[in-house]
């Protein structure tokens, strides 16, 4: 395949507000909900939830589904005050984008949405534990981190599709391939996709840089939590739908250092009981995804 002109893709990242599910709804949302949970306008959120129907029958879906069905709810409101201001942050942090996501011949969504929603919620837990970022924003930047991603399977679907059936079959690293068979990374794309929406300005760093922490220099810790979630999720069955030939010791990645020099904290992590904890994620994450989709 010929390597991309970093131009053309730039060009055509200008036209993405054109995305099947508007950011006109998903941009006001996160910013919205990414913020304390005491200071959350609950009725200005159900209002921007209410526009989007296929978003507000899932978040009714949620409310009615075991783990909180206890009484029928048929009301946006009555859904949100049953899931509670957290759960519904995850719910529309997650669903927003899913309503965007397009399927190629060889991507698969739900891998994909399992992989993000995996990686923030690891990434939120790691910040919690080494106390060296905010916690709701280190959900986010884990959530984010792969847009890039969806910026391929849209802009480039054919080359993006090839790329995905050679990692697939290799069993190599996506970034790898993307590197040596098109000339650009989902890093790059996904940096184009935040400077040009301006969303996410403040993660920039991290979804272009997540995989080459050495190199951030604004974000450096935020862009290390989520390279160490991601490392996580992809050993650990959550990764692209496809398992990886890769061999990982998180105590010796360039991630690992950055966070030791910002925590020390990380000194006395119990990496078996942190492992545990992410098995739990894949579980909550795989029931969550199966919710939204409706499996």
């Amino acid at each position: 395949m010929p390597a991309l002109s970093l131009y053309d893709i730039h060009r055509r990242v200008q036209g993405l507000a054109k995305l099947p599910s508007s950011p006109a709804i998903l941009f006001p949302l996160l910013n919205q909900l990414n913020g304390n949970s005491q200071e959350i306008d609950l009725d200005n959120t159900i209002q921007l939830v209410s526009y989007d129907s296929a978003l507000s029958s899932q978040i009714l879906s949620m409310a009615n589904s075991p783990p909180f069905g206890l009484h029928r709810t048929t009301s946006l409101r009555a859904a949100a005050f049953t899931l509670g201001v957290s759960r519904l942050r995850d719910i529309v942090t997650s669903c927003c984008p899913m309503q965007s996501s397009p399927s190629g011949r060889d991507f698969d969504p739900i891998c994909f949405w399992e992989h993000s929603l995996a990686c923030a919620l690891v990434t939120r837990n790691l910040a919690r534990k080494l106390n060296c970022a905010d916690e709701e924003r280190a959900y986010l930047a884990g959530l984010v981190h792969d847009l890039g991603i969806l910026v391929n399977v849209v802009l480039i679907p054919c080359e993006f599709s090839q790329v995905f059936r050679i990692a697939a079959d290799s069993r190599r690293p996506l970034r790898e391939v993307e590197r040596k068979e098109i000339g650009i990374t989902h890093e790059v794309t996904g940096d184009l996709l935040s400077r040009h929406w301006h969303l996410f300005d403040d993660l920039s760093e991290v979804m272009s840089g997540h995989h080459d922490v050495v190199h951030a220099t604004k974000e450096p810790v935020l862009a290390s939590l989520v390279n160490i979630a991601d490392l996580l999720c992809r050993t650990s069955g959550l990764g692209y739908g496809y398992e990886e030939r890769i061999a990982v010791n998180l105590q010796e990645e360039p991630a690992w250092e950055i966070l030791a020099a910002h925590s020390p904290r990380i000194h006395s992590l119990d990496m078996a009981r942190f492992t545990l904890e992410t098995e739990s994620y894949m579980k909550e994450v795989r029931s969550l995804v199966s919710v939204l989709f409706r499996l």
